[in-house]
């Protein structure tokens, strides 16, 4: 199975990224601003990686262009499993054996 993000979405998911440090390219601990495409990004990869950081309420007012950003990192992060340890808390609990 091929996912295709559109460049928006990969610009988006690329926002959503630690860019410096031990921790480069982990998803960020915390959403970014919630009127950006990289909130959308983020919330739809934490769905996936670690549920318990994802925001029902932030959901609740994604505009459309963020719903479909939303989807297609949803969609990438159920096609390929392996990336959700991109989020740290995810990466140790699993490491520990209590995920």
């Amino acid at each position: 199975m091929q996912i295709q993000l559109s460049q928006e979405a990969q610009e988006a998911l690329k926002a959503c990224l630690v860019t410096k440090g031990k921790n480069k390219g982990a998803l960020l601990k915390q959403a970014p601003p919630m009127a950006t495409l990289a909130y959308a990004a983020w919330q739809g990869a934490m769905i996936n990686a670690n549920p318990y950081k994802a925001s029902i309420a932030g959901l609740m007012f994604l505009s459309p262009d963020q719903w479909r950003i939303y989807n297609e990192i949803n969609k990438l992060f159920e096609a390929l499993p392996q990336l959700r340890f991109l989020d740290r808390d995810r990466s140790a609990l699993e490491k520990l054996g209590v995920w």
